[in-house]
């Protein structure tokens, strides 16, 4: 979790236009910050005399409504791309997930058979080609 806050230029922002991000933010009358997922639609930059901050339009991943929130450059505290996804579909931020190293060996072990004709080792002794 970071604490400070992200400095987007304008450049830097419309790069997200057309994203699907996780936004980690921050509000100041919140005692943690919290992430969401979302679809960058648009930047509203900032204009002398209209608008003071600058800030995404960005529709959350989970929600039902059909129109954008505004998130504010100054509550943002980190901002990724989602760059793949599983076949389940739900997003993989840092690339793609490596599997633990294991301490055994994973060779096949042959399949482990108490009959009268085959073995516990599950040796046949038929010759393989």
């Amino acid at each position: 979790m970071s604490s400070q806050r992200l400095a987007l230029d304008a450049q830097t922002a419309l790069a997200y236009v057309g994203q699907t991000v996780l936004v980690e933010l921050r509000w100041d009358d919140e005692p943690e910050s919290f992430w969401q997922c979302m679809h960058i639609l648009g930047v509203v930059l900032p204009m002398e005399g209209v608008c003071d901050l600058a800030y995404f339009m960005g529709l959350n991943v989970s929600s039902q409504l059909d129109y954008p929130n505004e998130v504010y450059f100054s509550d943002i505290c980190t901002i990724r791309v989602m760059r793949h996804r599983d076949r389940h579909g739900s997003g993989n931020v840092l690339g793609r997930i490596t599997l633990p190293k294991h301490a055994r060996s994973r060779a096949a072990l042959p399949a482990r058979r108490n009959s009268s004709t085959v073995p516990s080792n599950g040796s046949t002794g038929a010759a393989h080609p």
